[in-house]
């Protein structure tokens, strides 16, 4: 997958990027809400973070932010785009199924995963799941946008359903879900019919 990640940035083809900008308002009200339930922004990792359109919005907001790419070129985008903003954020060029403490350190508050887990074979996803777990705060959210299970053919990303994603990660409680805003997407990506789902950290 990576390999395929590398080659699509050096082209230029990136739709999951569109797909993640093409409703406005849900991430923002998604965020608002967290940052409600703890008091305000906090620590937040961006996971499979891209050209960097969701870490500049958290740093913008107040988060530290931090967030990880296998792709040169991704990360590259990103640190462009947030110089472009005056924001500050720490990008890390790690494997979202790793996640090494002592290169992007622990405690966070709150996950991003805009279409990085969906796009994962079930024995990553449960590494996913076990990394985040292990870099967690205590009251730690995760929110994830996710194509649905079988919805688009290979190459894309394979999707993944509710039970996909409870099963990645054990010692989570999935709180909300909801269909996403797809007006914005291409087409096939609307054919995937896309979901935000929430989990909470159990204490």
């Amino acid at each position: 997958m990576s390999i395929l990640y590398n080659l699509a940035y050096a082209i230029g083809f990136t739709p999951w990027e569109r797909a993640a900008t093409a409703d406005p308002t849900t991430l923002p009200r998604l965020l608002t809400a967290e940052e409600a339930h703890r008091g305000g922004p906090g620590r937040a990792l961006d996971l499979g973070c891209g050209s960097g359109a969701q870490l500049a919005m958290l740093a913008a907001r107040g988060w530290k932010a931090t967030g990880v790419d296998l792709v040169p070129k991704a990360l590259a985008r990103a640190r462009r785009r947030l110089a472009a903003q005056g924001l500050t954020a720490d990008l890390v060029r790690t494997d979202a199924t790793e996640l090494p403490p002592a290169a992007v350190g622990s405690g966070y508050d709150l996950f991003l995963d805009i279409g990085c887990y969906h796009g994962l074979h079930p024995a990553a996803r449960a590494r996913m799941g076990r990394a985040v777990t292990a870099l967690a705060a205590p009251d730690a959210s995760v929110l994830i946008l996710a194509f649905q299970a079988g919805a688009l053919p290979r190459p894309m990303p394979r999707g993944a359903d509710q039970a996909d994603i409870q099963a990645a990660f054990p010692g989570w409680t999935l709180t909300d879900t909801e269909p996403a805003i797809t007006d914005g997407m291409p087409r096939p990506l609307r054919k995937a019919a896309p979901h935000w789902y929430r989990l909470h950290r159990n204490d």
